[in-house]
């Protein structure tokens, strides 16, 4: 028992040097969610069906406001879906077709400010979107309940795969292998994958554990390897919780609640989305990590012989 107390806190002394070591590690990774609607200001106005810009604590899942997500000229836009450049950090969204302008669109957006610049018309509409490692931006075409690739200079969607019938909104997010995540048929789903060759879809293991039975409306890795989701009820406004996903089976927990009408999530910051590799690491960060990986070696064997004496 002592022997593992002590093998425990040397654990956790090498994760906290390793924590503060280099920006690419999580702390330089902040996460940011969307809403496409406020849920303030007189129904039927742009005020009301604006969409704002986010920080999200990942311990408690409490919301700061950044700014309301505005195109030049203070026009409104409503996102559903975010997604951060691996190459150099932009944040880029989608517009749902409720958006009160540029709806089904394909922007950028200041995550310091919230404020937009849009890219072009994505020419269909999208319920998420995800970028892999290699710098491929996905999005998950409900109607045709189709992956696709966006061409960010210009927004042409590129789908993948046969036509489908219509489905519902789903969340997309592609880890550091670049499999595709995807719960196309919603909470009450299944977490599936997506054949990037031939687009079919690959059924995971079932959800389960939801607080809401509808919708996963958006999905994000983070630096660590967790798998993020927005959990929504669906309603006007819809109620939304920051959840977890098991990759594995498929057990959803919360975290807390976000607000209403999230409805997108990705993280933004410095260097790779993902936790990095050790040949990713700079020349002073091995050192570390090979010599802490020594020293616990070292330890391990030190207390299993004392413990045969």
């Amino acid at each position: 028992m002592i022997a593992r107390v002590i093998l425990f806190r040397v654990w956790l002394a090498a994760m906290a040097c390793l924590w503060h070591a280099g920006p690419a590690f999580a702390a330089s990774q902040t996460l940011y969610a969307a809403s496409v609607r406020s849920g303030g200001g007189v129904a039927g106005s742009d005020v009301a069906i604006a969409g704002n810009l986010y920080t999200i604590n990942l311990a408690s899942g409490t919301a700061t406001l950044v700014g309301a997500i505005r195109l030049p000229g203070g026009k409104p836009i409503g996102v559903t879906g975010l997604a951060a450049s691996p190459k150099d950090g932009t944040l880029y969204g989608i517009t749902s077709e409720q958006s009160p302008n540029n709806p089904h669109s394909l922007v950028t957006i200041d995550p310091a400010t919230g404020a937009a610049t849009l890219v072009g018309d994505l020419g269909v509409a999208g319920s998420d979107i995800g970028y892999s490692e290699k710098g491929t931006l996905y999005i998950w075409l409900p109607a045709t309940t189709q992956l696709g690739t966006v061409n960010t200079s210009t927004a042409a969607v590129t789908p993948i795969g046969r036509v489908g019938a219509a489905g519902s909104p789903a969340g997309i997010a592609v880890d550091p292998q670049g499999m595709v995540f995807v719960t196309a048929k919603g909470a009450g789903g299944s977490l599936d994958n997506v054949d990037l060759t031939s687009g079919a879809l690959q059924i995971g293991p079932p959800l389960t554990g939801a607080p809401f039975s509808t919708q996963i409306n958006s999905m994000s890795f983070s630096p660590s390897g967790l798998l993020l989701a927005v959990n929504s009820n669906g309603g006007s406004p819809s109620s939304a919780r920051l959840v977890t996903i098991n990759t594995a089976t498929g057990a959803v927990a919360t975290i807390g609640a976000l607000p209403d009408d999230t409805d997108a999530l990705t993280f933004v910051g410095e260097g790779s989305g993902f936790a990095p590799t050790f040949t990713a690491l700079n020349p002073g960060l091995r050192v570390v990590v090979v010599a802490l990986s020594v020293s616990l070696v070292a330890l391990a064997v030190f207390i299993l012989v004392r413990r045969r004496k």
